[in-house]
This record gives C-alpha cells, structure tokens and sequence, in this order.
C-alpha cells in the first residue's frame, strides 16, 4: 500500500520508500561490520599496517600489487563504514525519545562500553588493553548523558539552547580526551540532531553539516530522511538488548579472526 503524508488537510502520496527503525539498525550494524572488516582483519592481520613506518608501508604498497589491492579494499570498506556514524546517532536520539527510563538506557550502554573495551583493543591494536583509543560505545555514552543534560533544560526560552551548547561542547571535550573512537564527532551529530528535532528538516540539514566531520557520514542522511520513525511489532527486550550485543560480538568475532589469520 502506497505510503501517504500529511499536508494541511490534503493527504499526497509518497513517492520515495519508507523504513523502519529497525531496518535503519540493521543497515548501521551491516555498516559498521564493514568498517571493523577493513581496520581489523585488512589492516591488521593481512597488511600489518601498525607493524610498518609510513614509509615502509609505502613502498611495500608500491612493490606489491596484491597488497595494494588489499589497501584498496580497506580503503573503500573503511569510508562506507563510516555511513554508520550518523545513522547511529540519530538512533541515539530516538533511543532518547522513547526510553521509559533512561538510567536503565544510560546504565545499559554503559555495561556494554566495559564489555567491549578488550575485544575492541584486541581487534584493532592485537592487545588485550591499549589506552590510545576506546571503543565507539564510550562515544555513545557520553552523547546520552549529554542528551539527557540537554532533555532536562528544555523549555526555558533562548536558556535552553545556550545550556545545549554548553552541555554539547563539554560532551565533545570529555570525549576527545579519552580518546573514544569516533567521540567528539558523534556526540556533536546527536547535540545537534536532538536539539532541533522538533522541525526534522531543518534538524536534518543541521545533521548533514555536522556530520561532514567525518568523510562520507552524511551519506547516512539518505536513509535517515526515508525512515519512518515506526518500530516493528517484534521489538522486543531480547531484540533491543541482542542489538546492544552486537557490538562487542562482533569485535570478539574480528579479534579472533586476526588471531586465527596470524596463528602459525
């Protein structure tokens, strides 16, 4: 059955599909699968990347077509991956919006950033704690906090959007200096995209601009604008809670993958 829209009092048809929430799930955790392919298993247990000076991988690239192919690859997975960062955060914001408790919300993403610190150090540097960078769920985290702080000042005028401010630069700081992949990026994406979700057209376009932080992110603004906002009948707690364990899931997958590749 065609799709259709409110306008004034007239309904018009939809040309353009309409998708889920949980179908935009399902495209950000194909995505990001994608992205940790390329830095875990091409980069680490196939071209050795840490293992090389940027010089000596450039030469190696240059003398070896089979490497250089592999580079190619990881090259394009890594960029595409990167579609899954706004998808994510707008998620975060829907997440935000119809949570029934977000200490429950807060708490969980927070269980699941400690579970995933070691399969992620080991997937991407092959250790099992590396301080350089955290795992993207401590991202995530910081930006809920920063929604919740962001949720609790609303209403107040022209205050509520200079305490957004606030709240959005001091999560972009504490994400930046612990270091969190894709941190201060996402939490400025999810700042934005929350604060004026209220008018989604304007909130996108904003999303859009922010999102350009990182190369190909806004590509994930495409499927943003045809999702619905619907969840399926089957959105269960097992559903919402396999979706958080997908993540450390996979980066343990990933991990393993590197390990059995380097085994002798």
């Amino acid at each position: 059955m065609p799709l259709e829209c409110d306008n004034g009092s007239r309904k018009r048809r939809s040309l353009l599909p309409k998708i889920s929430i949980n179908t935009l799930k399902i495209a950000g955790a194909i995505l990001l699968t994608l992205y940790f392919f390329s830095t875990a298993v091409i980069q680490n247990a196939i071209l050795h990347v840490p293992d090389y000076t940027p010089q000596q991988l450039s030469d190696l690239l240059g003398s070896d077509p089979e490497a250089m192919l592999w580079a190619g690859i990881a090259s394009v997975a890594e960029i595409v991956g990167m579609i899954a960062i706004s998808i994510y955060a707008y998620l975060l914001v829907q997440g935000v919006e119809h949570t029934s408790s977000m200490w429950r919300y807060a708490l969980s993403v927070l269980v699941f950033a400690l579970i995933s610190e070691v399969p992620y150090d080991l997937a991407v540097f092959g250790r099992v704690w590396d301080w350089s960078s955290q795992n993207t769920l401590w991202g995530v985290f910081i930006a809920l906090i920063t929604l919740w702080l962001m949720k609790h000042i609303e209403g107040r005028g022209m205050k509520t959007y200079v305490f957004s401010a606030v709240a959005a630069v001091g999560g972009c700081l504490w994400a930046a200096l612990i270091r969190c992949q894709f941190g201060w990026g996402f939490v400025l994406i999810a700042s934005v995209l929350f604060l004026l979700r209220e008018r989604r057209t304007v909130s996108l376009i904003a999303g859009v601009g922010a999102s350009l932080v990182y190369m190909t992110a806004s590509m994930g603004f495409i499927l943003i604008s045809l999702c619905n906002g619907e969840r399926t009948t089957g959105d269960s707690k097992l559903g919402k809670y396999t979706y958080y364990a997908y993540y450390p899931l996979i980066l343990a997958l990933m991990a393993l993958w590197v390990w059995m590749y380097q085994a002798p």
